[in-house]
């Protein structure tokens, strides 16, 4: 009974010393080189002032791909009116497509086709600027929800 008083504490100070030295000394399968850095960020200047978060509140909206026409539709009626999309290839290339959009009976519609099996940036911004929303087109994605 005793050799459990001092066996347990001595047996977890060891283990403790362990993980402390496994977490300062991490082992070559947790080295990685990085390849490629991308800033990720948004910076929206205007000289203007932007609309107040109360009028273009949204759920958001979901896009998709109807042959070679691109369809944005609202989730909600709140949605401001007008836009332009812009996509954008991911990869080295990046290449850039812009969809002009106009109204249609369920939300926007526009002319422009991509290939789903390449992995696309999406932006979406008011023709003003007042807003703008941007997500990632997924390979072999039918469809995708922006939110602000």
């Amino acid at each position: 009974m005793v050799w459990m008083l001092v066996g347990l504490p001595l047996a977890s100070v060891a283990i403790g010393f362990a993980l402390l030295f496994a977490a300062v000394h991490p082992g070559r399968e947790d080295m990685e080189t990085v390849g490629r850095v991308t800033k990720v960020g948004k910076l929206l200047v205007s000289a203007e002032a932007a609309q107040s978060p109360a009028e273009v509140s949204t759920e958001g909206v979901v896009l998709r791909t109807k042959g070679d026409m691109v369809e944005v539709l609202p989730l909600d009626g709140d949605f401001p009116r007008g836009g332009r999309l812009t996509l954008t290839l991911s990869d080295s290339s990046g290449e850039q497509r812009i969809v002009h959009l106009s109204p249609s009976e369920l939300g926007w519609r526009g002319v422009g086709s991509l290939d789903r099996d390449r992995d696309w940036t999406v932006r979406l911004a008011s023709d003003s600027g007042a807003w703008l929303m941007h997500g990632r087109w997924a390979p072999q994605a039918r469809s995708i929800r922006l939110m602000p």
